[in-house]
């Protein structure tokens, strides 16, 4: 994020700036024209120590230590209007100077912690890119776009995840959501897209992709009670999909101006593979033929689970019937994490990932 730390560097935007000095100006040359117009002298110029802390607010210690140099040399000229105030003259001074001291050091503190966060920020950037691998722009017929928004604030990671790998089955595509939060969750979604890389070019069927996973997370967890909500798509280069969930929501099939539900075959979470089915498995759903100009939409549970001032949760199938554009997926989910994050008035308290692929 270089722009962001070039201007955490040079302090306050331009428009704080000019507000703070503008009221600086304002003040200076009121108490000018209070202690100039008024007879016989008055304690007016006293309030000149406020400077150097409006300063403070948007600019660093060389302009603070400045104004507070301003102040002292103005106090000492008001000496002509008002002889013999030595003493009210050095303390107005000293106050000043004072004053100036402890925003320098107040702005100091501000700048190394901004400096902090900017930094551990773009490290979680890192550690998202390495992790959170940006999908292709295209592969084949199929225009691929991921978006991911983080609940907790200046984070760029939490614990939902998404895959997508070119193989010879076909387009195989993940997304999850981890249980949890915080670096634990990171670290179990990190198992997960590992184990996904590394053997979903070898399982010719989704059933056998899901069951590596949950081999290789039962393996990880140490937690009982752990587990990871997954949905794993295969896209054939004929067009064939179809989608098995592992606890997760399944994918919405947008087509022309409806959203429906893509019937997909269930399963548990994975994590949670050794408890006993709730009852007997149905035949699997048939494959989706997708046609030109289809998008499937993938997501996780902080998109549904945002709610509004009354409680109710966000309408994704509602919302995206009412979005007339869908052509540019990257559009599409730059839209959808923007309308469900107004719709929740700003506060989330979940992660929110989305994979969006449109068959051109």
């Amino acid at each position: 994020m270089p722009g962001r730390t070039g201007q955490e560097e040079a302090g306050a935007p331009w428009f704080v700036r000019a507000v703070v000095l503008s009221a600086g100006v304002l003040l200076y040359v009121l108490v000018l024209g209070l202690e100039l117009g008024t007879s016989p002298p008055s304690h007016v110029p006293s309030v000149l120590v406020a400077v150097p802390a409006l300063v403070a607010l948007a600019f660093g210690p060389a302009a603070i230590i400045g104004s507070a140099v301003v102040v002292a040399a103005t106090r000492w000229a008001f000496l002509a209007v008002e002889p013999g105030r030595f003493g009210a003259a050095a303390g107005t001074s000293a106050a000043a100077l004072a004053v100036a001291a402890v925003a320098c050091f107040v702005v100091s503190r501000r700048r190394r912690a901004a400096a902090r966060l900017v930094e551990v920020t773009s490290v979680a950037e890192t550690v998202q890119r390495a992790l959170l691998r940006p999908p292709p722009d295209a592969v084949g017929p199929i225009r691929i776009a991921a978006s991911y928004r983080a609940a907790a604030q200046f984070a760029r990671i939490g614990g939902d995840v998404y895959a997508v790998a070119d193989t010879g089955f076909g387009l195989r595509v993940l997304i999850g959501d981890v249980r949890g939060k915080g670096l634990e969750a990171v670290a179990t979604g990190a198992v997960v897209l590992g184990c996904f890389h590394e053997t979903a070019y070898d399982h010719p069927t989704l059933e056998g992709l899901a069951g590596r996973l949950e081999l290789s997370l039962r393996r990880y967890l140490t937690d009982a009670e752990g587990f990871v909500t997954a949905l794993l798509v295969d896209i054939a280069p004929d067009g064939r999909m179809r989608a098995l969930s592992c606890g997760h929501p399944p994918p919405l099939l947008l087509r022309g101006e409806d959203a429906v539900d893509v019937p997909v075959a269930p399963g548990l979470p994975l994590g949670l593979g050794s408890l006993p089915p709730a009852a007997a498995p149905g035949p699997a759903p048939a494959a989706v033929q997708l046609r030109r100009g289809d998008t499937v939409l993938l997501y996780t549970d902080g998109i549904t689970e945002a709610r509004d001032t009354s409680g109710a949760f966000y309408p994704l199938a509602e919302r995206l019937r009412a979005h007339p554009e869908r052509t540019a997926p990257d559009s599409l989910l730059g839209w959808l994490q923007q309308d469900a994050l107004a719709y929740a008035g700003g506060c989330t308290h979940d992660d929110a990932a989305l994979l969006a692929l449109t068959w051109t």
